[in-house]
């Protein structure tokens, strides 16, 4: 599936990155994870690097393999700063942030641009008090 749109470009570029994202969090190098999902790690890679498109099925299929949802496959990566600050909370072993926490915090993170560590550590304590209603 080709795409030469501008936006279209993006729109897959942007699954990709979120996609590798991901599968690196799971620990995946992208022959194992072409495993995973039945296909070749070349398309692997090209699907990351944005060279393919991918049909909704298809990003439904590797958001299971991934465990998290297509909707989240599809909201793309953070910005640099923000990725690290969500990357280390999720290192973090005292916090013991889950994938599904971390999952709602990387959605979260669309709806409030540039947000610093401080606020992902405010909203990970009320996901965990059960006061907030996560928005899919």
């Amino acid at each position: 599936m080709e795409h030469d749109s501008g936006k279209g470009k993006q729109v897959v570029k942007s699954i990709g990155k979120a996609m590798q994202f991901w599968r690196k969090l799971e620990g995946h190098d992208q022959k194992d994870f072409s495993e995973v999902i039945g296909t070749s790690r070349s398309y692997v890679a090209k699907l990351e690097n944005g060279h393919v498109g991918v049909s909704i099925n298809r990003i439904a299929e590797i958001a299971e393999a991934l465990g998290i949802s297509p909707y989240t496959l599809m909201r793309g990566v953070p910005e640099k700063e923000e990725l690290e600050a969500l990357l280390d909370l999720y290192t973090d072993d005292d916090l013991r942030v889950t994938k599904s926490e971390m999952e709602d915090l990387f959605c979260e993170r669309l709806r409030n641009h540039r947000v610093p560590r401080e606020y992902y550590l405010h909203l990970l304590e009320l996901f965990r008090s059960g006061r907030y209603n996560k928005v899919a």
